[in-house]
C-alpha cells in the first residue's frame, strides 16, 4: 500500500533519494566510508570528511530546510602514510564481526581518530620545521669584518613545544586505546600508564611472545614522551629541556638547531631539532600501528571451524595499502579475509 498520503512533506523530503557532494576534485576520488562513533566519515585520496545528514542534525524532524552537510577534518588522504597506517588499519582490523563480544570496537576506531588528529598535526610540524631549515642551508654567510650574522629559527621553542604536546596528546590515547581492550583498572593497578599494560602482559603471556617485548619497548617510548613534556611545561634544573638556535661552532662551522633533554631518567643528547621531531613522530606511528594489530590478534572472535589471526598481508592482497589485516590459512597458503 502506498503510504505517502499519510506522511508530512517532511518526512519525504528526508526519504527522497538524493545526492551529496564531498568535497572537490581537488581531493580525488572517495576510497572508503566509515560510521564511527555515530558519525559518518568519507575517505577520500586527499582529504577525510565528516558527513551529517539532516536527520543527524534534525532528528525529530522539526524544520524541511536543514540541509546535509560535509566538513573537511583532515588535508590527508587514503594516499597519505599516516592515514593508511592509523585510519585504514583501524577500520580494517576493528570489525564487529572479527573482534571477540568484550571489545567495544566503535570506541577503539574513536580513539584512533583522536590519535591521528595529533599525529597528523605533529607531521605538519616536523614537515614545517624541515622545510624552513631547508631554505636556510641555501643562504650563505658573508662575513663582514669579524662579524658574521647568523640565520634564526624564530618559532623554535613554540613549534618544539607544540610537537612534544601533540606526541604526549596522542601517547596518552595509545593508552586509552589500550583500555578499550583490556580492563582500565586492572592496567592502572599493573603500573603506571603503558607500564600497566607491559607488566601486565608479562605476567599473562609467555615471556618471549613479540606481543610482550613490544608493549615493553612501548612503554618506554611512553615515558620518555611523557618526561620531555614535563621538562618543557615544569622546568626546573635538572628536568628541562635546552634549545639552541643556530650557531658557530669553535670548528667556525654553521650548526642547525638542536635540542636536549635534562632529565635524570630519560635524558636526550643535544640532537638536530629536526632529526628529534622525525624520529618521535615515526616512532609513535609505528608503535600506534603495531599496538593496534597486536590488540586485534589477541582478540579475535571465534570463526567456525577455522582459525584466524591477525598479520601481515601480502602485499598483492592488500586493500588501500594497508599493511595488517585478518588471515586464514586454506591448504597451506595465506589469504586475507575481506
Amino acid at each position: 500500500m502506498d503510504d505517502r498520503g499519510s506522511k508530512r512533506r517532511i518526512d519525504l523530503i528526508r526519504e527522497s533519494a538524493g545526492s551529496l557532494t564531498i568535497g572537490d576534485d581537488s581531493d580525488g576520488a572517495i576510497v572508503s566510508m566509515a560510521t564511527i562513533a555515530g558519525r559518518l566519515y568519507g575517505i577520500k585520496e586527499r582529504a577525510i570528511y565528516v558527513i551529517a545528514l539532516a536527520d543527524d542534525i534534525d532528528p525529530e524532524r522539526t524544520r524541511e530546510d536543514i540541509p546535509n552537510t560535509t566538513q573537511k577534518i583532515f588535508d590527508v588522504g587514503s594516499k597519505d602514510e599516516i592515514v593508511i597506517r592509523l585510519l585504514l588499519t583501524a577500520i580494517e582490523l576493528f570489525k564487529k564481526d572479527r573482534l571477540s563480544d568484550s571489545v567495544y570496537f566503535e570506541k577503539a576506531l574513536a580513539i584512533v581518530v583522536e590519535i591521528q588528529k595529533d599525529l597528523a598535526a605533529a607531521s605538519l610540524i616536523v614537515d614545517e620545521a624541515e622545510a624552513f631549515l631547508a631554505k636556510a642551508r641555501e643562504s650563505q654567510l658573508h662575513p663582514k669584518g669579524n662579524a658574521v650574522s647568523l640565520p634564526s629559527f624564530p618559532a623554535l621553542h613554540s613549534q618544539t613545544k607544540s610537537f612534544i604536546q601533540k606526541l604526549d596528546h596522542a601517547t596518552q590515547n595509545i593508552f586509552n586505546l589500550c583500555c578499550v581492550f583490556y580492563d582500565q583498572g586492572v592496567l592502572r593497578k599493573a603500573g603506571k600508564w603503558l607500564d600497566g599494560l607491559a607488566n601486565h602482559l608479562s605476567k599473562t603471556l609467555e615471556p618471549n611472545e613479540d606481543f610482550a617485548r613490544f608493549a615493553t619497548e612501548l612503554a618506554t617510548f611512553g615515558k620518555i614522551v611523557r618526561n620531555t613534556r614535563h621538562c618543557i611545561e615544569h622546568p626546573k634544573a635538572n628536568q628541562r629541556i635546552d634549545l639552541h638556535d643556530y650557531r658557530i661552532t669553535a670548528t667556525r662551522s654553521l650548526a642547525e638547531p638542536t635540542i636536549s633533554v635534562i632529565h635524570d631518567e630519560t635524558p636526550v643528547d643535544p640532537t638536530p631539532i629536526a632529526e628529534f621531531m622525525r624520529y618521535f613522530y615515526e616512532q609513535a606511528l609505528t608503535g600506534a600501528e603495531l599496538l593496534m594489530a597486536f590488540l586485534a590478534g589477541y582478540h579475535v572472535a571465534e570463526f567456525g571451524q577455522f582459525p584466524i589471526g591477525v598479520g601481515e598481508v601480502p602485499e598483492n592482497q592488500r586493500s588501500n595499502g594497508v599493511r595488517f589485516g585478518y588471515l586464514i590459512n586454506f591448504g597451506g597458503t595465506v589469504h586475507r579475509l575481506g
